[in-house]
């Protein structure tokens, strides 16, 4: 946990310099009057923000900085960042964020803030410490919206039953998304990047009273699913699920609310 903190801090503080603004911290006065975070917040900023993003930054001393942000309705956000071609694994950041004039701030657990301009529909800027972006750097700073898998939309549902789909899961810090297709396979990936992406072979399934356990295969190792027939409250969006899900890939536990797609 210090080492992902240290390389956070490291992070922002080059953001910070690349930038090469000055870096007035924000005051209590300043806090109290100008920073309000609204519960259902884009309903204030000038276009939808609500969902995941994503962008390449500049590195000093590798290929690039994968950041990726999903931020959610109930003003909640999860960061993460990856250096390319680098062991380790991702930092990542969870807190709350806010629209004010225009401009989107986070502010995680560790008091560290992070600022965007909403300026351009469908695009995140990112500005400097004292909310001002460099001419020259702003188009290295600019984060796009990532495609959503709107599990919660009758649409995506109807969708994904159409295509053969099974049973949807979905989990939180980090993000993650399962697809059991029973005929097909199984499908995991984490969200807003895809740090683990995998698809199973067909799953063997076992039952054990109130719980179901299904086991795929892939080229660097078993995926297993465990279904319990529990309710499950979406951590996130607060919708309750019948079950409560637990995947385990490469030795990583995942947890998080499903449901079956069929009748």
């Amino acid at each position: 946990m210090k080492a992902r903190f240290i390389s956070l801090c490291t992070f922002i503080l080059f953001i910070v310099c690349s930038f090469a603004c000055t870096t007035t911290p924000v005051t209590e006065e300043e806090d109290a009057s100008d920073l309000v975070t609204v519960p259902g917040g884009p309903a204030v900023a000038p276009h939808p923000i609500v969902g995941a993003w994503h962008g390449v930054f500049p590195c000093v001393d590798c290929p690039g900085i994968d950041y990726g942000l999903r931020l959610n309705a109930d003003s909640t956000f999860e960061e993460q960042i990856i250096y390319q071609q680098r062991e380790g694994e991702p930092v990542t950041r969870v807190g709350t964020w806010s629209v004010t004039r225009g401009l989107l701030e986070l502010e995680g657990e560790d008091a560290t803030r992070t600022r965007f301009d909403l300026s351009t529909a469908g695009e995140l800027r990112m500005l400097d410490q004292s909310g001002n972006p460099n001419q020259n750097l702003t188009d290295a700073y600019r984060l796009k919206r990532e495609p959503e898998y709107l599990e919660d939309d009758t649409l995506y549902r109807e969708g994904r039953r159409n295509a053969g789909v099974d049973f949807v899961a979905t989990g939180h810090e980090p993000g993650w998304l399962l697809e059991i297709d029973l005929e097909q396979g199984m499908f995991f990936k984490t969200r807003p990047l895809e740090t683990v992406s995998l698809n199973t072979a067909v799953p063997t399934r076992r039952t054990e009273g109130s719980r179901t356990i299904y086991r795929g295969s892939t080229e660097s190792g078993e995926v297993e699913v465990e279904l319990t027939e529990q309710a499950c409250t979406d951590a996130m969006s607060g919708r309750e699920r019948p079950y409560t899900v637990r995947v385990t890939v490469k030795g990583v536990t995942y947890r998080g609310c499903g449901m079956y797609l069929g009748n």
